[in-house]
């Protein structure tokens, strides 16, 4: 999976998950009056819609992606396993949200919780055809410069999940540091700074098949496995159903 945060609104960017491609964090600024600021991410497998009688996927891949609208406005035209788009602002309370491929074709709509003005989310699509929903996380307050690891539990198919670190270099190490219920975002700290490091997901100090991703599996730069790295101070790994090939955990370098 891959994630990643750090361009212009209305883009996509891709998560990252083990082996995955560099990702970085960019700045968030506050949410303005009576807005909040919100991240949209595909945590589904597949996004299948009936055409022909037959559920088929139509958010396929990266290379066949839908749009996401949002309350009638679209928010991206990449929207696939595994992506995410950056921090924009939209109007407090709930959302509508329809993906929608080129031919018409969509899901939705689908609601999200009630957000508040000011505050900061990550909402999330889950689930499997006919049964898609939208999982709302407030984003966990901000470190003070100091180095935190969170879990998004995302994945339907897993109602808990634990989480924790590893030593990068040696791929060896595992340590669990928290658990978290489907729907929930967990946040641990991990002191002034860190090396050396990376998150992983799965049951007790054993990770998910793909489960464990190192800092700069998430950020080439991050070379040292290094955290707080330049304006990021948090780890976020994602836990999502397995699409076939890739998944279940994905990474992302947050403030």
């Amino acid at each position: 999976m891959k994630f990643r945060l750090g361009v212009v609104a209305g883009t996509l960017l891709a998560l990252t998950a083990c082996g995955g491609s560099s990702t970085g964090s960019s700045s968030v600024p506050p949410a303005s009056n009576g807005m909040a600021r919100v991240r949209f991410v595909d945590g589904t497998p597949a996004l299948e819609a009936l055409i022909g009688s037959i559920p088929q996927d139509i958010c396929a891949s990266a290379s066949l992606p839908c749009y996401l609208q949002v309350n009638g406005q679209t928010v991206t035209s990449l929207f696939a396993y595994g992506s995410a788009t950056e921090f924009q602002n939209v109007p407090a309370g709930t959302l509508s949200l329809v993906a929608r491929d080129e031919a018409g074709y969509a899901v939705g709509p689908l609601k999200s919780a009630q957000l508040s003005a000011g505050k900061r989310y990550t909402l999330i699509v889950v689930g499997s055809y006919p049964n898609y929903s939208v999982l709302t996380f407030e984003e966990p307050a901000s470190s003070k410069g100091n180095a935190q690891l969170s879990l998004y539990e995302a994945s339907p198919a897993v109602p808990s999940a634990d989480f924790g670190s590893f030593t990068a270099s040696s791929h060896s190490g595992f340590k669990q540091l928290g658990s978290a219920k489907l729907g929930d975002v967990v946040t641990v700290s991990l002191g002034a700074k860190v090396s050396n490091f990376g998150g992983y997901a799965g049951h007790g100090k054993k990770p998910f098949a793909q489960g464990d991703v190192t800092l700069a599996a998430v950020n080439a730069f991050d070379k040292d496995n290094v955290l707080p790295f330049h304006n990021a101070t948090r780890f976020s790994l994602f836990l999502f159903d397995v699409k076939s090939g890739s998944g279940p955990v994905f990474g992302s370098l947050d403030q």
